[in-house]
């Protein structure tokens, strides 16, 4: 089983091309980085949990059964009487760029703190992944993050990391690295960009980068390059995928969906080849595709679409 641990997102999305105004229609749908994972792996089959918190409040209801619809288990979303889901708005200010803002100040979902964890769902977790976006909340989600680590990997599961960097949530890049630091030391899956490796000082080739990156921790270092190329350290091998690149519709959440389709590839057992191909697949389906995650595939979907690479 996947656990995901991070905030549920009510994701507002404009029906219109141009700056928002009175009177547009907006879209209500999933988000949040760690729900779109949950999701894109369950897609593909394999079992996802979300543990988080939303308000109790319409648009929380509406996010707990949204995921139930898709086979996610919502058992540890807790309901928080004390504050609202947090909220994204996305406006696609022009044809192919999105820009997006948040209501999600002292939001349920940022209040996540170590007693919303339910040891029970950790104890049965094949791997856990969160982000940075969950750990910028402060100190107490950080304890939340680092408890939930160490819960699975008491059991014998896996830890997942996306730095997902996001600047306006924190106060600046130094604290962020402070913060970031201790939990990539503790994961053993680390996905990160280009320009996030180079926040924690690696500069280097990238196939020198990952290597660098590897003595931080974590035994699986994915690093995205751009958005056709990936180089990735896996137990010491060295290995860099390329696809060709695509037109983007709708960019938000391509990465979430990448982390997917590579976590479903490791319970599933591909090989790491296997896994980042998979995962350059999903991402691509998500960057393609309307909304955070509404566009990813199932596997049977994926299936056909590889057929079809294939035949090109």
């Amino acid at each position: 089983m996947l656990v995901t641990l991070g905030e549920p997102l009510a994701v507002f999305t404009s029906g219109t091309v141009g700056p928002a105004r009175v009177g547009d229609h907006y879209r209500l749908g999933l988000g949040g980085a760690e729900c779109n994972a949950a999701l894109g792996a369950r897609r593909l089959g394999t079992p996802s949990a979300v543990l988080g918190r939303v308000g109790d409040d319409p648009l929380g209801t509406a996010l707990i059964r949204a995921m139930r619809a898709d086979d996610i288990d919502v058992r540890a979303i807790a309901r928080d009487t004390a504050a609202n889901t947090g909220v994204m708005f996305k406006e696609f200010r022009s044809a192919g760029r999105v820009r997006v803002s948040y209501a999600r100040h002292e939001s349920a979902g940022s209040r996540l703190a170590p007693e919303d964890l339910d040891p029970s769902l950790l104890g049965n977790a094949q791997v856990l992944h969160t982000t940075g976006i969950t750990a910028s909340f402060g100190d107490r989600a950080r304890a939340a993050i680092g408890d939930a680590m160490a819960a699975v990997h008491r059991t014998g599961g896996i830890v997942s990391f996306d730095v997902n960097y996001r600047r306006r949530l924190w106060p600046g890049p130094d604290e962020a690295v402070a913060a970031l630091g201790p939990l990539i030391a503790r994961a053993d899956v680390l996905f990160l960009t280009l320009a996030e490796a180079e926040l924690f000082g690696v500069t280097a080739d990238p196939a020198d980068a990952v290597r660098k990156l590897r003595q931080l921790g974590p035994r699986r270092v994915v690093l995205k390059v751009d958005a056709a190329r990936v180089v990735a350290a896996d137990n010491g091998e060295i290995l860099t995928r390329h696809r060709p690149p695509v037109q983007p519709v709708d960019p938000v959440g391509a990465g979430d969906a990448f982390a997917a389709g590579y976590l479903h590839g490791l319970l599933t057992n591909l090989d790491p080849v296997e896994r980042i191909d998979l995962a350059m697949t999903l991402g691509r389906w998500a960057a393609t595709t309307s909304g955070d995650n509404e566009g990813l595939p199932t596997l049977a979907e994926l299936d056909l679409l590889l057929e079809d690479d294939v035949a090109r």
